[in-house]
C-alpha cells in the first residue's frame, strides 16, 4: 500500500467552498454516524457556517485546512470527513490526492473501521487500481456486503471471470449473504467461462438461503443458463416467472435463434403478447439476424417488411446491418451490396459494423473502385475514419486488391492504437505477396509494441505464403510457431500440409499426418480433406485414396477433395468416375463439386461430359453461384467451344458478372486467337459496364495480343495499365511483354526490356524468350536464355528440350546429343507425347510411338489413307521436326506415330460429320500442325486441337492462329 506523509497541496481551484471545506454529500445510513448532520453543520465559529458548492463541479478545496482542523478526539467527526473527501476523490478521479489521504490516515492513526474501510475501498475499486485494491481487501479486519461488492464489481469489469467466482466463494465461507449487485456479477462470470456447473452452484445457493432477487438478478442467470446451453433449464425457470419483461422475453428467443430453432424462438413472441409484454426493436432483430446469418433471406425479408410497417419500430441500423453481413457471409455478396445501396437511399447513417461489411463485400467482389469511395466517405467522417474495426477491414480489402504498400500499410500505420487484429492483418497481407523479409520486420515491430504472436497471426502467415506459392516459407513459419509452444489449431495443421504439397515435402506430410492421429483430431475439421490434397500434391494418389476409404463418415467435403486430388493429379477420367460414385453413395454434390468436375472436364476437353454436367447444374439450381457459372465458362472455352462460353457469360451470369467472371471471359477468347474479340470485351467491360480492371485482367489480355500477334495493342494496354488504373506490373505482366515482343521476332528489344525490369527476370521470363528463339532459331540468344533457366529450374526437361530442338534444326547433333546427356546426369526426364479425345462418353488417350492400342490397325490404315489423300492436295512431311540423325524415311515413320495423329485417326473412324477435339500435353508440332489443315480438307471435318499453349481450329485447310504460334 502507497504510504504519503507529505504535506497536501491543494489539487483543484474550480471550487466554491464559502465557509466549510468539505461538500456536504449525503452519507449511507450508518450507525455510527448518527450525528453526521451535526458534525457537517457543526457551529464553531472558525469554519463552520453554511455550504454552497455548484453540483455540476463537485470539486475539492483546501483539503489540507480541513485536515489540519479536524479533532482527532471526535473520531466521527474525522471518519465523516476522510469519507466525504474520498468520494469526491472517487467522482473527480483524482488517484493522487486518494492515496494521499489514506497516507494521511496512517499516519494519524485513525481506525480504519468497516465504514471508512468499505469508502476507502470503493475508492479504489473505481479508479481501478487492482494491487492497491486487494492489498487493502485482504488486510481489511471488517469486511462487510459493500466491500465485497466492491471488489467482486472491479474483477467482473477487469474480465477477470475465475477470480469473481473464486471471491464469491470466499464471501460465503465467510457468511456474508450477497445482495441483488453481487448475483448478476457472479452469474455473468460463469456465462462468460461457460462455467455450468458452477453457474448451477450459485443458484441453487441463491434459491437454498431464500433469495428471490430482482429483475437484474433473473435475467442474469437466464443469460448465465442460456450461454451454458442449458436452454431446457432456462425455459423452466423463465416460465415458472410471475413477471417477465421485455428484456427476458428477449433473451429467451435470442437463445433459440443462437440454435437455429426458429420456431419456438418465433413462439415465445407470440406469448410475449399474452403476457402483456410487447415485442421491441430488438426482438425482430434479434430473428431477422438469425434468419440472414443461415441464409433463410426470403423469411428475414417477411420480418423486415413486418417492422418496417411498424412506425416506432421500423428497421433500424442493426435491421440493414443484420440483412448486409448476412448475404455476405452466405455468398451472397452482390445482394449485399443492393441491400447497402438501398438503406443509404433511405438515408439511414451506417455505422463502423455496416462499412465493415461492405469493405468486405468489396473485396471479395474485387471492386475496388467502391472500396476506395466507402474509403473516401469514412475520411469525410471522422467516428468511422478512427474506427478500428473499419481501418482493420480496410488493411484487408487493399491487401487482397494487390495495393499492399500505398493502401494496407497506410491504413495500418494511420492507427493510433493498434490491437492484435491490426498487426495480424496487416502480416498476413504481406504473407500473401510472399515478403518474408518484411513479416519478419513487422513481426519485430510487434514485439516490442508489446503484442505477442498468437495462433491467428501463424495461421495468417502460414496460409498467406501457401496463397503466393510459397510453401518452403511457410514450413519455416510452423517451425517458428511450434518453437515457441504456440500449438497448432486445425487452420494451422491445414495450411501446412498446403505447404507441404507445394514444396513436395511428404516426410513432413506424414508426420503431420501421425500427429493428428496422436492427437485425436477430427478429420472432419478440414484437416481430412488437406491430407487428402496433401498426398496427391506429392504425387500419391494411392495414398490420398487410402486416407479417403479410411474415414467413418465421408461427407460431400471429403468426396470433393478426391475429386479434386485425382483432377490435379492428371487422373480426371477419376476424377468423373469419383462424381458417378458419390452420387450412387447418395452424397450430393454441391457448387464446390461442380467446380472440380468442370475443371476435370476443362483438362481431358471432354465437351460431352462438361455439357452433361451442366444440365445436372441448372437442374439442382447451382448456376445461382457466380463461381459455377465462371467454372463453366471456363470450361467451356477450353473444351473448344468459345461460342457456348460466350452464351454462359451473357445469359447465365448476366447482370451478376464480377471481375472473375470477365476475366475468365476475356483468356477463353486469348486462348482461342481471337485478340480482337478479347479487346472489344475489354473495352465493353471496362467503358460500357464500369467494371474496374485488376492485374489478372491485364495478364489475360497481354496474353491474348501474344496469341494474336497485336503488337502495338498489347504495349498500349501495358502502358495503360499504369496511367490510367495505377496498376503496377507484376512479373506476369513483364513475362507476357517478353512473350509478345519475342514472338514477333523483336529479340534484341525485349532482351533490353528485360534487363530494363525493376525486378529479376524469373524462370517465366526466360521461358518466353527461350521459346521464340525456337521460331526465329536464334541460337546465341537462345543459349543466353537457357543459362538462367538451367540455374532457376534445373529439373524442367522442358527447358533442356528446347535447346536441344534448336540445336537438332541446326543440325548441331552433338550439342544436342550433349544438351540430351546433361539431362540424364541430372535425372531430368521428358515427359512423352500424349494426347486425348472424347468419343461418345469416354475419353480416350494417345502416347507417342504407342501400337497397344486395340484398334491400332484401324487406326494405321487410317493414318496410310489420310497421308495419300493429303500428298496429293501438296502436304509434304516436315521431317525437320525429327530431332534425331536418321533416314528420312525413318524420319516420316516417326511422324505417323505423334499422338495427336493417332488421337486424330481414331476420332474420324468412331464418328461421323461432329467436329473433332483433341488435347495434348505439350506444344503441337510443326509438321502436326501442317497435316492437320489437310486432313480438315480432304475429310470435310472441323478439328479443334487444344495444346499446353493455345487452341488451333482447322477448318478447310486454314487454321484460326494464322500460323502464328
Amino acid at each position: 500500500m502507497a504510504v504519503y506523509s507529505t504535506p497536501f497541496t491543494l489539487h483543484h481551484n474550480k471550487l466554491c467552498l464559502q465557509n466549510h471545506p468539505i461538500v456536504a454529500l449525503n452519507l449511507h445510513h450508518h450507525r455510527r454516524f448518527s450525528t453526521i448532520t451535526k458534525c457537517v453543520n457543526s457551529s464553531k465559529p472558525n469554519h463552520t457556517t453554511s455550504i454552497c458548492v455548484p453540483e455540476h463541479e463537485l470539486m475539492l478545496m483546501n483539503v489540507a485546512t480541513v485536515l489540519h482542523s479536524l479533532d482527532l478526539t471526535n473520531p466521527d467527526q474525522c471518519v465523516q470527513s476522510y469519507a466525504l473527501i474520498l468520494r469526491n476523490c472517487r467522482k473527480l478521479h483524482n488517484l493522487q490526492l486518494g492515496l494521499q489521504l489514506h497516507g494521511h490516515m496512517i499516519v494519524t492513526g485513525v481506525d480504519l473501521c468497516e465504514f471508512l474501510g468499505s469508502q476507502l475501498l470503493e475508492f479504489y475499486c473505481k479508479l481501478g487500481t487492482v494491487d492497491d485494491t486487494r492489498k487493502l481487501f485482504d488486510e481489511m479486519s471488517e469486511r462487510n456486503v459493500f466491500s465485497w461488492t466492491s471488489v467482486i464489481g472491479l474483477y467482473s469489469e477487469l474480465g477477470d471471470y475465475e477470480e469473481v467466482i473464486s471471491l464469491f466463494y470466499m464471501m460465503i465461507d465467510q457468511g456474508v449473504r450477497p445482495d441483488h449487485f453481487v448475483f448478476p456479477k457472479v452469474f455473468k462470470a460463469c456465462a462468460q467461462l461457460r462455467d455450468y456447473k458452477s453457474g448451477k452452484d450459485v443458484y441453487d445457493y441463491m434459491t437454498s438461503i431464500g433469495f428471490e432477487g430482482n429483475n437484474s438478478v433473473k435475467r442474469a442467470f437466464l443469460d448465465m443458463f442460456l450461454k451454458c446451453g442449458r436452454m431446457d433449464i432456462a425455459r423452466r425457470l423463465f416460465e415458472q416467472m410471475d413477471s417477465v419483461d421485455v428484456v427476458m422475453c428477449n433473451m429467451m428467443v435470442s437463445g433459440y435463434v443462437s440454435k437455429r430453432d426458429f420456431e419456438r424462438a418465433l413462439r415465445y413472441v407470440d406469448q410475449m403478447r399474452l403476457k402483456g409484454v410487447m415485442p421491441d426493436r430488438v426482438t425482430y432483430n434479434t430473428i431477422l439476424s438469425g434468419l440472414a446469418q443461415v441464409g433463410r433471406f426470403k423469411e428475414a425479408a417477411k420480418y423486415f417488411s413486418k417492422m418496417d410497417g411498424f412506425g416506432e419500430l421500423e428497421p433500424n441500423i442493426v435491421s440493414w446491418t443484420a440483412l448486409i453481413t448476412g448475404n455476405m457471409q452466405n455468398g451472397s455478396p452482390s445482394r449485399a451490396l443492393n441491400i447497402f445501396r438501398k438503406m443509404i437511399n433511405r438515408g439511414i447513417k451506417p455505422n463502423s459494423t455496416t462499412i465493415s461489411s461492405v469493405i468486405s463485400v468489396c473485396t471479395s467482389l474485387c471492386l475496388e473502385r467502391l472500396g476506395k469511395e466507402i474509403h473516401g466517405y469514412c475520411i469525410k467522417t471522422e467516428e468511422l475514419d478512427s474506427n478500428l474495426v473499419v481501418n482493420n477491414a480496410l488493411i484487408d480489402f487493399y491487401s487482397k486488391s494487390q495495393n499492399v504498400n500505398n493502401g494496407a500499410r497506410k491504413n495500418f500505420n494511420k492507427i493510433q492504437h493498434k490491437d492484435l487484429v491490426s498487426w495480424n492483418s496487416i502480416l498476413a497481407a504481406y504473407a500473401t505477396k510472399g515478403c518474408r523479409d518484411d513479416v519478419i520486420k513487422l513481426l519485430y515491430e510487434m514485439e516490442l509494441q508489446g503484442f505477442l504472436p498468437d495462433v491467428i497471426t501463424w495461421n495468417g502467415l502460414i496460409t498467406g505464403f501457401t496463397q503466393y506459392g510459397d510453401g518452403k516459407t511457410a514450413l519455416e513459419f510452423f517451425a517458428k510457431m511450434c518453437q515457441l509452444g504456440v500449438s497448432p489449431n486445425t487452420t494451422s495443421i491445414s495450411g501446412i500440409l498446403t505447404a507441404c504439397a507445394q514444396s513436395k515435402n511428404l516426410k513432413m506430410g506424414k508426420e503431420i499426418h501421425n500427429y493428428t492421429i496422436r492427437n485425436g483430431i477430427e478429420m472432419a475439421t478440414g484437416v481430412g480433406s488437406a491430407l487428402i490434397a496433401m498426398y496427391s500434391g506429392c504425387d500419391d494418389l494411392e495414398a490420398s485414396h487410402a486416407v479417403f476409404n479410411g474415414l467413418l463418415t465421408k461427407d460431400v467435403v471429403m468426396w470433393n477433395s478426391l475429386i479434386a486430388a485425382s483432377g490435379k493429379s492428371g487422373f480426371g477420367v477419376g476424377a468423373l468416375d469419383l462424381l458417378r460414385e458419390m452420387k450412387l453413395n447418395n452424397a450430393q454434390p454441391d457448387s464446390v463439386t461442380m467446380i472440380s468436375v468442370l475443371t476435370a472436364c476443362s483438362k481431358l476437353a471432354a465437351l460431352r461430359q462438361g455439357r452433361e454436367i451442366h444440365q445436372y447444374i441448372i437442374r439442382h439450381g447451382l448456376d445461382s453461384s457466380n463461381f459455377v457459372c465462371n467454372a463453366l465458362i471456363d470450361m467451356y472455352g477450353r473444351c473448344g467451344a468459345i461460342y457456348k462460353s460466350r452464351q454462359v457469360f451473357d445469359l447465365s451470369v448476366g447482370q451478376r458478372r464480377d471481375i472473375v467472371s470477365w476475366n475468365v471471359m476475356i483468356a477463353a477468347y486469348g486462348m482461342h486467337g481471337f485478340g480482337t474479340e478479347a479487346l472489344k470485351l475489354f473495352k465493353y467491360m471496362t467503358v460500357d459496364e464500369g467494371t474496374r480492371p485488376n492485374h489478372v485482367t491485364f495478364t489475360n489480355l497481354l496474353s491474348a495480343c501474344s496469341h494474336s500477334g497485336l503488337i502495338t495493342e498489347g504495349r498500349d494496354l501495358f502502358d495503360l495499365m499504369k496511367q490510367e488504373y495505377a496498376l503496377e506490373p507484376d512479373m506476369e505482366q513483364y513475362a507476357c511483354m517478353v512473350d509478345l515482343m519475342a514472338r514477333s521476332g523483336q529479340l534484341s528489344e525485349t532482351l533490353e526490356f528485360i534487363e530494363k525490369m525493376p525486378f529479376e527476370a524469373n524462370a517465366a521470363i526466360w521461358g518466353s524468350l527461350l521459346g521464340a528463339c525456337r521460331i526465329h532459331l536464334n541460337l546465341e540468344m537462345a543459349e543466353h536464355a537457357a543459362r538462367f533457366l538451367f540455374e532457376l529450374e534445373p529439373e524442367s526437361s522442358g527447358n533442356y528440350i528446347l535447346l536441344a530442338n534448336i540445336y537438332s534444326s541446326l543440325g548441331r547433333w552433338e550439342d544436342a546429343s550433349r544438351i540430351r546427356c546433361l539431362m540424364k546426369e541430372r535425372g531430368v526426364t521428358k515427359s512423352p507425347g500424349c494426347s486425348w479425345i472424347e468419343v461418345g462418353r469416354k475419353v480416350y488417350s494417345f502416347v507417342v510411338g504407342d501400337t497397344s492400342h486395340p484398334f491400332m490397325d484401324q487406326i494405321s490404315a487410317k493414318m496410310q489413307s489420310l497421308y495419300t489423300k493429303i500428298k496429293e492436295k501438296g502436304y509434304v512431311p516436315d521431317t525437320k521436326f525429327v530431332l534425331q540423325n536418321m533416314e528420312e524415311a525413318e524420319k516420316e515413320m516417326i511422324l505417323c506415330g505423334h499422338s495427336e495423329k493417332l488421337a486424330l485417326a481414331f476420332g474420324l473412324i468412331s464418328t461421323s460429320g461432329s467436329s473433332l477435339r483433341i488435347i495434348k500435353n505439350l506444344r503441337v508440332c510443326g509438321d502436326c500442325h501442317s497435316a492437320m489443315k489437310y486432313i480438315s480438307a480432304v475429310e470435310k471435318r472441323e478439328i479443334i486441337m487444344r495444346d499446353n499453349y493455345r487452341f488451333h481450329h482447322f477448318v478447310d485447310g486454314v487454321c484460326s492462329c494464322g500460323d502464328y504460334w
